[in-house]
Parts: C-alpha cells; sequence; structure tokens
C-alpha cells in the first residue's frame, strides 16, 4: 500500500522501469566482466559439473549425438579392404588376424609363416567378399591365380628340448603325433602333439606330463588326451568367487560359443573339465602346505580371538537323486568337517543328555535353531545345510574352535537357549568344561527378536569386553556361500564340499588382501563415533540433571530388571505384574522404533507388526490383572493411552523416580560407549597380531628358503621330491617370500597413517644373529627402539 501524496502513478511506473534498466544492465556489465576475466586467464577452466545428474544429462546428450556415427562406422568395420599383404607388399592380402595389430593382413605365404606356432591368435578370410573366420588348421593357398582354401597340421605349442640324443641336433624333425584337444579361454581347439626324431639313431621324443606343466598346460585326463591353459582354471576361479552363482554348465557353454564365434567346432566336456579344475586346486592346495601357506588362518585374530560366530545356511542342500561316483573329497575337514567325525560327536552327546522335545521360545519369538531335536526333513535332500538345526552341530563347531583359538566370546543367535544347554551337556562331559569359560554372545541382530530382558541379559552390545562386536560376521559368509547352492544341490558329495571350501578359501584370500584397509577404516570410524556419543551422554547429562553416579546407578537398575524378572509371573503378585508391565512397554516402544529403521523389507516388517500385536495383547491382559487386584489404588491408564506417552509416569512409581523406558535410553547409550572404547583397545591389538603374523611369516619363509638352498647344494630331499620339484619348490616359497614382503610395504603405508593417533603397533622380533642383507630393508620391525608403523 503506497501511502498518499508519496508519488503518483506515472511517476512509480516510471522509477519502476528505470530501477529495472538499471537492473539489467548491472547484471549485462557484470557477466561481461566474467567472461573478460575468463579470457584472461591462463589456466584453462574445468568444464566438469559437479552435479551428478547434470554429468549424466550431458553423456546421454553426447552419446544420442554420437550414436548415428558410431552405427556408420560399426557398418563400415565390415567392408572388406583389398589390398597388398602388410608384410611382403607383394601378393594380395587373404586372412585379417585381429592379433596381429597394426597389420593385420596377410596373405597366403605370410599367414602359414607367421602363424604356425601362433594358432591361438583368431584369423579371417577376405576370399568370399565378408569377414569369415577360420580355425588354425585352415589356411589359404594361391594356385594359379586363384585362391584355394586347405587344411594345414597344428602342432601345440610347448617347450621342446634342444636334443634328445647325441647326434648332431640338425638332423631332428619335429613331425605331428597323436591328436588332442585343447581348452582355453578363446573356447576349444583341435592339434596335436609335437615329436621330435632323430634320422640318424632314429630316436624319438614326445612330450610327457612334466613338459605340460612347464608350458602352462593341465592335463585334462591321465593320458591327456584333453589339454587345458592353466590360466582358463584361474579365469573360472576368478568368475566363481566374484559371481558365486555361475555354474560349471554355463562356463563351458560360454567357452563352446566363443569357439564357434572364431570359426571353430566341438563340444567341451564339463566333467572332465570340473575333474580337471579340482585336481589343480588339489595340487595348488598342497604346494601351499608344502610352503607354509594357510587360508584359514585369520592373521588378526591368531592367537588371541575376541569372538566366534556359529550359525547355520539350510540354503546349502544337496538333492539326494544326485549321487555321483563314490569317491573322497580332496578337501575333506579343511572347511567343512567330516560327516564321520560330526555323527560319532552327535551320537555321543545324545547317549549322555536327554534332548528336551518342544519349540525355542523366547519373549515372543520362536527360535527353530533353539531346539533341541528337529523333525524338519526333506527326504528329497542328502544334505540339508551346512549346520542342522539342532544344538549339538553348534557344540561340536565350539568344541573344534576352543583347541585351536583362544577366544573370549561364543556368539549364535540363541545364546540364551544355547548357553543352559552348554552347562547340561558340560556335566555330563567333564572334558568340555573349558568351553563354558567362554563368555555367551547373543547376536546383536537377533537380540531384536528376543525379550527386552533377554537382550539386555545376553545381547552383545552389552558383554563387557566384546567391543563393538555384532555376532553376525558369520551372516556374510553365508549370504555368499547361499548363492553357491544354486549349483552345488546337484553335485556329488564330495564336488559339493570341495566347490564350497573353494569358494570359502576365495573369500578369505580377498579377505586377507584387503584386511589393513579393513582395519584401519574401522579405526578411525570407531575414534569419531566414540567422540559422538560422548557429547550425546554430556546433552543427556544437561537434559536429565544427573550426574555420572546417577546414570551408572540406572545402568545397574537396568541391568537388575533383567535379571529380577522370572519367566513365569504369578498373576496376585503386584511387584511382578508391574515388572512385566514395563517391560511389555518397553519391547513395544522398541519394536515401533526399529520396524522401518533396521528393516527394509516388506516381509521382516509385517513379523515386526505381529510381535506387536502379540505384545499389545499381553500388556492389556497384564494392565486387566494389575487393576483387579485389591491392593491396587490407582489404575494403569489403557494400553492406547500408555504408546500415546514416550515415557509413561507409573503410578508405583514416586514423584523421584525415573521410568524403565528412559533408563533403558541411557543404559544403550553407556553400553554403547563402554563398547566402543573396548572396540580400540581390540583393533590396535588386533593391528598388531596382524603385522606380527606378517613378520613371522616372512621369517619362517626365509628360513625355509635358506633349508632348501641348504638342501640342494648337499642334494639331498627329505620331502620324497625329485631334484626338479624341489628347485620349483625353492621357487616358489621366493616367489611368496617376495610377495610377503610387498605385503608387509603396503600393511605398514595404511598402518602408519594413523599413528599420529597415538597408536602404536609393535612387534617384538629377535635380532638377527648372522650379518645378511635385511629382508626388512623397507619394513622396520625392530621392538628395541619402540618404533611405530
Amino acid at each position: 500500500m503506497i501511502s498518499e501524496g508519496s508519488c503518483d502513478t506515472e511517476d512509480w511506473s516510471n522509477n519502476a522501469e528505470n530501477s529495472a534498466l538499471r537492473f539489467y544492465s548491472t547484471i549485462y556489465y557484470l557477466q561481461l566482466h566474467l567472461l573478460q576475466n575468463a579470457m584472461d586467464c591462463d589456466e584453462p577452466r574445468s568444464t566438469a559439473s559437479h552435479d551428478w545428474a547434470l554429468r549424466q544429462t550431458l553423456s546421454e546428450e553426447r552419446w544420442q549425438e554420437a550414436r548415428p556415427k558410431l552405427l556408420d562406422s560399426l557398418l563400415a568395420s565390415d567392408c572388406v579392404r583389398r589390398g597388398p599383404c602388410d608384410h611382403c607388399n607383394m601378393k594380395e592380402a587373404v586372412i585379417r588376424c585381429k592379433d596381429c595389430l597394426p597389420k593385420p593382413r596377410y596373405c597366403g605365404q605370410c599367414d602359414v609363416s607367421m602363424h604356425q606356432n601362433m594358432f591361438f591368435h583368431n584369423r579371417e578370410t577376405l576370399i568370399d567378399g565378408f569377414y569369415k573366420p577360420v580355425p588354425p588348421s585352415t589356411a589359404v593357398q594361391d594356385l594359379s591365380g586363384q585362391n584355394i582354401i586347405y587344411e594345414q597340421v597344428c602342432l601345440l605349442p610347448i617347450t621342446q628340448p634342444d636334443k634328445i640324443c647325441d647326434c648332431d641336433p640338425q638332423n631332428l624333425s619335429v613331425v605331428a603325433g597323436r591328436s588332442v584337444v585343447l581348452i582355453c579361454i578363446n573356447g576349444r581347439y583341435d592339434i596335436f602333439l609335437p615329436v621330435m626324431n632323430c634320422r640318424t639313431c632314429h630316436a624319438s621324443w614326445t612330450p610327457e606330463v612334466v613338459d605340460l606343466l612347464f608350458s602352462g598346460y593341465w592335463p585334462g585326463t591321465v593320458g591327456f588326451q584333453t589339454i587345458y591353459q592353466v590360466d582358463l582354471f584361474t579365469s573360472f576361479e576368478d568368475l566363481k568367487i566374484t559371481a558365486p552363482g555361475l555354474s560349471r554348465q554355463a562356463f563351458v557353454k560360454m567357452l563352446q560359443q566363443r569357439s564357434q564365434q572364431f570359426g571353430r567346432s566341438g563340444n567341451i566336456c564339463g566333467d572332465v573339465f570340473q575333474k580337471a579344475f579340482l585336481e589343480w586346486t588339489y595340487c595348488r592346495h598342497k604346494r601351499e602346505k608344502l610352503c607354509g601357506i594357510d587360508h584359514f588362518t585369520c592373521p588378526a585374530c591368531t592367537p588371541d580371538t575376541v569372538a566366534v560366530s556359529a550359525d547355520g545356511n539350510r540354503k546349502l542342500y544337496r538333492f539326494s537323486k544326485t549321487k555321483g561316483a563314490e569317491e573322497q573329497p580332496f578337501f575333506d575337514g579343511v572347511f567343512l568337517a567330516n560327516d564321520k567325525d560330526v555323527a560319532t560327536f552327535v551320537d555321543c552327546v545324545r547317549e549322555k543328555t536327554n534332548p528336551i522335545h518342544g519349540k525355542g521360545i523366547c519373549g515372543t519369538s520362536t527360535w527353530a535353531a533353539a531346539r533341541e531335536t528337529s523333525k524338519k526333513t526333506n527326504t528329497k535332500c542328502d544334505e540339508e545345510g551346512l549346520e542342522v538345526a539342532i544344538f549339538a552341530y553348534p557344540l561340536f563347531l565350539q568344541n573344534e574352535l576352543a583347541t585351536k583359538t583362544n577366544c573370549k566370546f561364543f556368539c549364535t543367535d540363541i545364546m540364551c537357549r544355547y548357553w543352559p544347554y552348554l552347562q547340561k551337556v558340560a556335566q555330563a562331559f567333564p572334558e568340555m568344561q573349558n568351553l563354558t569359560r567362554m563368555k555367551p554372545f547373543l547376536s546383536v541382530m537377533h537380540a531384536k527378536g528376543h525379550s527386552t530382558k533377554c537382550e539386555v541379559q545376553w545381547g552383545g552390545k552389552n558383554q563387557t569386553g566384546a567391543g563393538t562386536t555384532i555376532g553376525e560376521e558369520v551372516e556374510q559368509v553365508n549370504s555368499f556361500l547361499s548363492r553357491v547352492a544354486l549349483t552345488t544341490k546337484y553335485m556329488s558329495k564330495a564336488a559339493r564340499v570341495d566347490m564350497i571350501t573353494l569358494h570359502a578359501r576365495g573369500w578369505n584370500v580377498r579377505k586377507k588382501g584387503n584386511l589393513h584397509k579393513y582395519l584401519s577404516t574401522r579405526y578411525l570410524k570407531t575414534i569419531r563415533k566414540t567422540k559422538e556419543v560422548k557429547d550425546d551422554i554430556e546433552a543427556i547429562k544437561k537434559s536429565t540433571q544427573r550426574s555420572e553416579e546417577e546414570l551408572q546407578q540406572w545402568v545397574t537398575d537396568v541391568r537388575q530388571w533383567a535379571v529380577d524378572t522370572p519367566d513365569d509371573l504369578r498373576t496376585d503378585d503386584p511387584v511382578a505384574l508391574q515388572h512385566l508391565i514395563e517391560g511389555l512397554f518397553l519391547s513395544i516402544q522398541q519394536k515401533k522404533r526399529d520396524l522401518y529403521r533396521a528393516t527394509d523389507r516388506n516381509k521382516q516388517r509385517h513379523k515386526i507388526r505381529r510381535r506387536i500385536r502379540e505384545d499389545k495383547k499381553k500388556l492389556f491382559n497384564a494392565i486387566s490383572q494389575y487393576n483387579d487386584l485389591p491392593t491396587t489404588t490407582v489404575s494403569v491408564d489403557s494400553v492406547e493411552d500408555l504408546l500415546a506417552t514416550e515415557s509413561p509416569i507409573w503410578p508405583w512409581d514416586s514423584e523421584t523416580d525415573t521410568s524403565l523406558g528412559v533408563k533403558k535410553k541411557v543404559f544403550d547409550k553407556v553400553m554403547q560407549l563402554e563398547r566402543l572404547v573396548e572396540e580400540e583397545v581390540i583393533l590396535v591389538e588386533e593391528m598388531k597380531q596382524h603385522w606380527t603374523h606378517l613378520t613371522r611369516s616372512y621369517r619362517a619363509l626365509k628360513d625355509q628358503a635358506s633349508v632348501l638352498s641348504d638342501d640342494l647344494a648337499t642334494q639331498s630331499y627329505p620331502s620324497g621330491l625329485s631334484g626338479q620339484a624341489y628347485h620349483g619348490l625353492r621357487s616358489a616359497v621366493l616367489q611368496i617370500l617376495e610377495a610377503f614382503k610387498t605385503d608387509m610395504v603396503a600393511v605398514k603405508e595404511t598402518y602408519s597413517q594413523i599413528c599420529g593417533n597415538g597408536v602404536t603397533v609393535v612387534v617384538e622380533e629377535e635380532e638377527e644373529e648372522e650379518e645378511e642383507e635385511d629382508p626388512y630393508e623397507h619394513v622396520s620391525t625392530d621392538a628395541s627402539t619402540d618404533d611405530e608403523l
């Protein structure tokens, strides 16, 4: 609103127009000034946008603009370009080799001379007016100006001896022997073994297994009618580890498709491929054992392990119809326990203990893994999983692990039911009393499905000394191995054990390679989270106006409430009903809070909603029973009114009392802070153990290499190996030694980045007695100077 007498309408409009002109003029000169500054700038400006959506839009527009040109170029690339041979420049080119860039065109004569020993190259003919893939055995010959296709003999590229007899090497001739099938990543090749003959003394040489392995091949059969490149096995293993659901049949079909794509034909037997692959992996495993390499030991958890988690996976079943041959697995007992050992242990436990039949119930949840006996079976399955849902199997795992590791906590999803069972078994078997020295640990995520008092008493986040261990680490491995079940359920029993073991090995190798990055990143996150939780507790102190001692008393009250509340409550006991009402209210509040925060699936939310409804019914009944007691003077509000408030005031509380819900929130924060402080110490210890493992392994490998060198000097081979094999073992040890040295440099560099936070990783090593080249030239491990990593 404009006041009277300030200005008339015409003057106002003129002023507004002039202001607008001045505004746009200012913007124009400002833009011009910025443009001039940009033109005068010597450094080129970056045109990349920081907005991901804008970058994607610009990229899509560029692809749309380039698409017609790409299609035109794709069609033009199929045009046959006539011309002379790129090598002799005399005859017309009739062959194009995709692997001989930048000179891919050959005449018939140059093609034979060049590709006689390089038959892995993918070649195409030009004589029909288009590019036609041809196998290595196909060649083109110019007869009277006409190109004729003929078949030639292809020999297996393999290392050959310089001489096979005492005659002049010039008298040696190489001819084609028997035909074999070679399979590599590009598919199948039908070739011949080379045979060397002496024209003078008629001596002959034929490749043997050692010659195949020396050249990078692996026999598919004992008589090596089929030969595989070792690179094919490593590629298949890498694909299986990256995509565990990849089947052997799919991989073999891919190889057959590549064979057809490059002009070759023939089938590839999947059974022979699998057998050869498993034989190769077993021999590699034996070689690693000779070198002292163990992929089933965690460097950060040896010798002191914080926690071990045991869980079952019923997805890893196997159909009984796939019987297969009665053969023993290569890796029996390496990762999966031997069936006979497990069966003997289970039978022994069942003989002295009486199993309790029925459901395993905790709170409002029923746990299949908490049953001591299981009636669930599938007649179609020969193997129902890696761990059947009964107590004897985690007990077997705990008993086995207790003898190998110094473990502090044992984690399961049903610890509140398992621990009483363990104590019952320990009474029957005195030799298992040491298992009860481990501390029980209820997995953190599964604890949310248990009753609230069970979570407080058994939950891992409330266990002193556990750090931020969640006890769910085995779920990550199960998620990885569950994808293997897509293929192992159709395998024979032995092949299933071997394939699952190989996947577990691949998981361990991948995790060991990134262990130093994982530990250092987790340590830095722990420090940052510790500071945040400390600030939260300080904020709670200010808002509640409570001291540190009072908060600790609340923590004690929550623990006492969880221990003192009995499972079976009397309906005429007002104190018991008070505890029940508070516990049910707290349980409902926690489940409502985690409904969308801790779950991302409707199926999981449906289960939580069902448990909330069940708890509401129990809360309604408990309130009704309490209000009907003769001693009740003030009734409890209805369920709806209670749940409408975050922290209700109970009738039995005095004015100075604090609700259990508020105490539980403080309890969770205090426990979180304690666990984070413990986690810092645990991570430093694990980094120390990791570094100690590397240095001791390096020293052990160095000592082994020295022993092997001495044995070679004296020509004594205690392992029962041949002299050439012993030389190869020493070379393998030296190769692993060099890999360890490289890893130690990377680990030291990573750990040194957190030394500024007051972390010192000290390795106690004995000084070298002999004066020789320091193996730790780039890695300092002298404990006497207390060097930091």
